[in-house]
């Protein structure tokens, strides 16, 4: 029962962590698909970033767990099924592709300049804004420019 609480608030988090980023340009003309998300760097820096808000703001969670939110949260931002979404998470990091990886590290990053650690984890939900230019500089190196480069604009 208290996993099912665990997954519920970790997917409400980082949908609030994600969705400014998401929303800062409604002016963009250019509609995304799915396939335009299917990028390992994007795939790297999106599951990371949910699984670390979910470690931080909700504790130690099982593997199916954190699977959970991972496949909920990337289905709502980028489209692609739950399944797909989560055999390319598991062969990108089980072959260590490069973008991945980098994408991952991107991730990591971007926790840390959105607040350091601190006890106060458990009780203060993340409140990003893309004005951050930390935050917003590593977004665009690691989801808009690899979005660029995509079917969609090319």
């Amino acid at each position: 029962m208290f996993e099912l609480i665990k997954i519920r608030r970790a997917r409400r988090l980082a949908h609030a962590t994600i969705a400014p980023f998401l929303q800062r340009d409604p002016s963009a003309s250019v509609t995304l698909q799915a396939g335009d998300w299917l990028q390992p760097q994007i795939i790297g820096f999106l599951a990371t970033l949910v699984t670390l808000l979910a470690q931080r703001h909700c504790g130690p969670m099982r593997d199916h767990a954190l699977a959970a939110v991972q496949s909920e949260v990337l289905n709502t931002v980028t489209g692609i099924g739950p399944e797909l979404i989560g055999a390319e998470i598991f062969l990108l990091s089980s072959r260590e592709d490069p973008a991945f990886t980098a994408g991952a590290r991107g991730a990591v990053a971007f926790i840390e300049a959105l607040r350091p650690h601190s006890d106060l984890d458990d009780e203060i939900e993340p409140s990003p804004t893309p004005g951050d230019v930390t935050l917003l500089r590593l977004w665009e190196e690691h989801v808009d420019q690899c979005l660029r480069r995509g079917p969609a604009f090319g």
